[in-house]
């Protein structure tokens, strides 16, 4: 969130700019400041579909020569830079310098010629420390995450791992379904992709002040109808700064219908016939012999339904344990009559998480009039199937449906976008909800106030800098 006199300045037509760098040691203590000395436009970028969102570059002069490119000097491999961006307040006189975030150094470069001594450096953010990029990559042959593991507990631990303290991880709704192999050579990165993965409309970064965020991407779709998402920036700001708009339509990309099949329970085992006995179902599979964690079978639903499933298993041989059937979200399952579906047994938890049919399978289409991709609307179903590769990682219809939302947010909600040029907000940041008309000069009257999310920024300095801002349409309160 800006200061008040960081909104207020942005809002001046007038702006003179200054820019400082503070070079930061191990610790993340300040050891030098580059102030005054900045040349050349800097920009910088933050771009919430890359695994490293913040990036920037920029030139100054050194000092002095405790700013060489060597072991031991402010300009290394073993130092980070927090940048600064300030805008003289002309009311208050005074200059309201703004966060722009805390970067690893990377490539820097060093330029002499006669007139000249010019230091070059690019940046990324605290996640290239995970990526493989500056560390993060992990030791031993192979990497397992057990199934059944606690998200938040394997987020901590993978952090702990490179040195990080400092983040703020929601409670995940559930455990991890299958267990995560991360080969040799890999990075914690890789385990946070594939945490990622299970349920993909979260998100996971670095924010301005190096601390870790991992939480749900504020889509527009499953939200809680009686919590708004709070819209940050709204016309107040927009009307001083805009310059130009773009609508973008990726036609060839979007897709309004999708399909998500995961891998086939082959290995589960199949039980004989069902039948029901004290308000439960009862079913025989002379295989098991004992409940383990994880075990995994199929059984088929009389023609008399349950409402609240539970079932029991060989009660022929003297087994008296009747467990629930849930979703991994904790919810109750609606099960057809006569059909096959398949649970997997969690001794943690002590009930029979629900998996689906033989095949995992989700499907989500846009089903919002407002959209212009609407499934009945003009342009029809454009569908996709989605199946092998990473979606044999899907073991359950319900990460299925997960990933089947993700999958049309990527491809539909995406391609409904504007972008923006403005003058640069230095403080936006990306995924935040946000509120703008946008002007049409062929019919005032067709102005349109719509509610948007910032999916990318990119910014340059100096006299003529400006700020091309990427937005995704945001529709609240609306479930697939």
């Amino acid at each position: 969130m800006p200061s008040q006199q960081e909104y207020n300045v942005a809002k001046q037509r007038t702006r003179n700019l200054f820019t400082k760098v503070e070079v930061l040691n191990n610790n993340f203590q300040v050891i030098g400041v580059i102030s005054g000395v900045i040349v050349g436009n800097p920009s910088f970028t933050n771009d919430s579909n890359n695994s490293i969102r913040r990036t920037c570059s920029f030139e100054f002069y050194p000092k002095d020569s405790t700013f060489d490119i060597e072991k031991g000097s402010k300009i290394w491999l073993d130092k980070y830079f927090k940048a600064y961006i300030g805008i003289y307040d002309i009311h208050n006189k005074g200059i309201v310098y703004t966060n722009m975030g805390i970067y690893l150094m990377d490539n820097p470069s060093q330029v002499f010629s006669a007139n000249n001594n010019v230091i070059s450096i690019s940046g990324y953010d605290l996640m290239a420390k995970l990526t493989g990029l500056r560390g993060g990559n992990l030791s031993g042959l192979e990497y397992v995450v057990p199934m059944n593991s606690n998200v938040k507990e394997v987020l901590i631990s993978t952090l702990s791992m490179f040195g990080f303290n400092k983040y703020l991880i929601d409670d995940y709704p559930i455990v991890t379904p299958y267990e995560i192999n991360i080969s040799a050579g890999g990075t914690a990165y890789d385990i946070i992709t594939e945490l990622l993965n299970i349920l993909p409309n979260w998100q996971a970064y670095f924010d301005v002040d190096g601390v870790f965020h991992f939480n749900r991407i504020p889509s527009g779709y499953q939200e809680d109808e009686m919590v708004q998402e709070q819209i940050m920036v709204d016309d107040d700001l927009w009307k001083s700064t805009v310059i130009s708009y773009n609508l973008e339509y990726d036609t060839q990309s979007v897709k309004n219908y999708i399909e998500v099949l995961g891998k086939t329970h082959d290995n589960a085992l199949a039980c004989s016939t069902t039948t029901i006995s004290n308000n439960h179902y009862q079913t025989t599979c002379s295989s098991i012999t004992s409940l383990t964690d994880s075990l995994t079978f199929g059984f088929t639903t009389p023609s008399t339904i349950l409402s609240d499933p539970k079932i029991q298993i060989n009660t022929s041989s003297g087994s008296t344990n009747v467990y629930n059937i849930r979703v991994e979200d904790g919810s109750v399952p609606t099960l057809e009559p006569n059909t096959y579906y398949v649970i997997q047994y969690v001794a943690n938890g002590t009930y029979y998480k629900f998996l689906g049919g033989l095949q995992p399978y989700g499907m989500s289409q846009e089903l919002n009039p407002k959209s212009p991709f609407y499934v009945n609307g003009s342009i029809g179903v454009l569908r996709q199937v989605l199946s092998g590769g990473n979606y044999d990682n899907i073991n359950s219809d319900y990460l299925a449906k997960q990933r089947a939302d993700f999958e049309l947010y990527q491809r539909c909600r995406l391609q409904d976008s504007v972008a923006l040029t403005t003058v640069p907000i230095y403080w936006l940041d990306t995924n935040w909800l946000i509120e703008i008309t946008l002007p049409n000069k062929s019919d005032e009257n067709k102005r349109i106030t719509g509610q948007f999310l910032i999916k990318s920024i990119s910014t340059t300095l100096g006299t003529d800098g400006t700020q091309t801002i990427q937005l995704m349409r945001y529709y609240p309160y609306y479930n697939y």
